[in-house]
């Protein structure tokens, strides 16, 4: 197998192997600066070789990107019906989704929170926008493509940055993830 050629990533060794992948680069990550883990050191950690990483991955970077799109997709599909379109009753499970998302990071890379996240907030935006804007056009087909892109961008960079806050404040003083929703979903609903 050359390094060009990626494996079925259907294949139960495959995901095992970037499981254990994925597993060990975290495990890493919460005692180092993502800076400082290198290819060399997930490998070890992982108990596999070089080639094995490479053959899944061609650097920490795409690593983190696979990690960060792969969690956030489940956490995102994870209870909302994508075949009915952006409906108010999927916004607070939405909502939930990426309050747990944005606790998952904080507690998984808290020691990288300010070097990681700017890579994690890139990615989650981009799935979120991408996301929203399926959403919008499968409930608003005859609406002008410009028009939705723009709805999905106000509604996607709403929601991360209300539950990046959200996660930001003493979890003592914030009200629950449900109650944050409930806020929320009459004043994105008026956008759509």
């Amino acid at each position: 197998m050359t390094l060009s050629t990626r494996p079925n990533a259907q294949d139960p060794r495959v995901i095992r192997t970037r499981q254990l992948i994925q597993q060990s680069f975290m495990e890493l990550l919460r005692t180092r600066n993502f800076q400082q883990v290198t290819v060399s050191d997930v490998t070890r950690h992982a108990m596999i070789n070089r080639v094995t990483f490479y053959t899944h991955y061609t650097d920490k970077y795409e690593l983190l990107d696979d990690m960060i799109n792969s969690q956030l997709i489940q956490l995102i599909y994870k209870g909302i019906d994508t075949h009915n379109g952006l409906q108010p009753e999927s916004l607070p499970l939405l909502i939930c989704a990426l309050c747990d998302y944005h606790e998952y990071s904080a507690n998984e890379c808290h020691r990288n929170n300010l070097e990681v996240r700017q890579m994690i907030e890139k990615q989650v935006k981009i799935q979120l926008e991408e996301y929203i804007l399926d959403q919008l056009t499968k409930q608003q087909p005859e609406q002008e493509p410009a028009q939705l892109k723009v709805t999905a961008t106000m509604i996607s960079w709403s929601l991360y940055g209300a539950t990046l806050r959200w996660s930001q404040e003493r979890s003592s003083e914030r009200e629950t993830s449900q109650q944050l929703a409930a806020r929320m979903v009459p004043l994105l609903t008026a956008l759509f």
